[in-house]
């Protein structure tokens, strides 16, 4: 059950600036304890800008989802509905990315909101697979992502500035209807 409180949307333009000052709070907290500030800084800066955000949300391919609580945001979701990867078969999967929750919402029902949300916005597209990128070492995520039927179909090298950081590639498979255990 979420929170009372918390809402589920579809962001807009004028959330460019909360967005990228959001992740770029919460983005440092999924990877290594040690990482390189300029590291983090040059990847912020590239990935995580308000000009990224507001051109995510002008893509017709992507859709942008915002947690909000008291007209501030605690979480968000980017679903890519064709994203191909060359580890994962089929045509045109969808992928998920930046899902993030505040780390005084977890364990609250946010993430399950959003990926509820994501999954149901992809449920109509009749998709091979969805899938997503996260951080080798985050437990705690690849333990959720597992909970809604995703599985390990690979790894991936991701750069965050120079670091060369190792990702578990996920797959979930049709149907998209969430598979949450009880």
């Amino acid at each position: 059950m979420p929170e009372p409180g918390i809402c589920v949307r579809c962001a807009m333009s004028d959330d460019a600036e909360a967005l990228s000052a959001f992740t770029a709070a919460v983005f440092p907290l999924g990877g290594p304890p040690g990482a390189d500030p300029l590291d983090l800084a040059h990847y912020i800066a590239t990935e995580l800008a308000a000009e990224c955000f507001r051109t995510l949300i002008e893509n017709p391919n992507a859709m942008l989802f915002v947690a909000e609580m008291a007209d501030h945001i605690v979480g968000c979701v980017l679903v890519l509905r064709s994203s191909p990867h060359p580890q994962i078969e089929g045509v045109a999967p969808a992928e998920l990315q930046k899902l993030y929750v505040a780390p005084a919402h977890h364990g609250h029902g946010v993430a399950d909101e959003l990926m509820r949300r994501a999954l149901a916005s992809l449920g109509r597209d009749r998709l091979a697979a969805v899938w997503l990128s996260v951080y080798s070492e985050n437990p705690r995520a690849i333990a959720f992502y597992r909970r809604w039927g995703f599985h390990i179909v690979g790894t991936q090298e991701v750069l965050v500035g120079a670091d060369r950081q190792k990702d578990f590639l996920m797959r979930l498979d049709p149907p998209l209807a969430p598979q949450e255990s009880a």
